[in-house]
């Protein structure tokens, strides 16, 4: 079976309706919708994250992703895939990622989502740098690590 795929990065948000509307299949017995927010981390300097800029390289991106939506055909048995992320500066409490996955089971949706999510930080060309609340800057590295605190 073909995957449906949407992959966009731009400075436009997306809402839920437009992914549900997406990833909704006849045969779907689970729909993953996924929402990645900018939280209040402190900064090396203590101070806390305002504001997180992501810069990338859209065209790239997309060609990663593409990349990584076919791994994840090979381990799970996806229906649909959407993947949308922020350029520009994103606010503490604001999405900056959406993902909605849909498959007959909902292992395969879960499943999907985290390779997904640890795929792309790992291989997407998708910079953040945090600004803090008194305008401090500090670029982030990816790296799984900062997810496993």
């Amino acid at each position: 079976m073909i995957m449906r795929q949407h992959f966009s990065i731009s400075s436009e948000p997306v809402t839920a309706d437009v992914i549900k509307a997406f990833i909704q299949e006849a045969s779907s017995g689970a729909t993953v919708i996924f929402e990645g927010i900018v939280r209040p981390d402190q900064m090396g300097n203590q101070e806390q994250v305002a504001i997180i800029e992501y810069e990338g390289l859209p065209e790239m991106a997309i060609k990663e992703l593409e990349k990584i939506a076919v791994l994840l055909q090979g381990q799970f048995d996806i229906q649909s895939i959407y993947f949308h992320h922020l350029l520009g500066k994103v606010a503490v409490g604001q999405t900056a990622v959406w993902v909605g996955i849909s498959a007959k089971h909902r292992k395969d949706c879960f499943g999907a989502l985290d390779v997904l999510m640890d795929e792309v930080k790992k291989t997407v060309p998708i910079f953040k740098k945090e600004i803090g609340q008194e305008n401090s800057t500090k670029w982030v590295v990816p790296t799984l690590q900062n997810e496993k605190k």
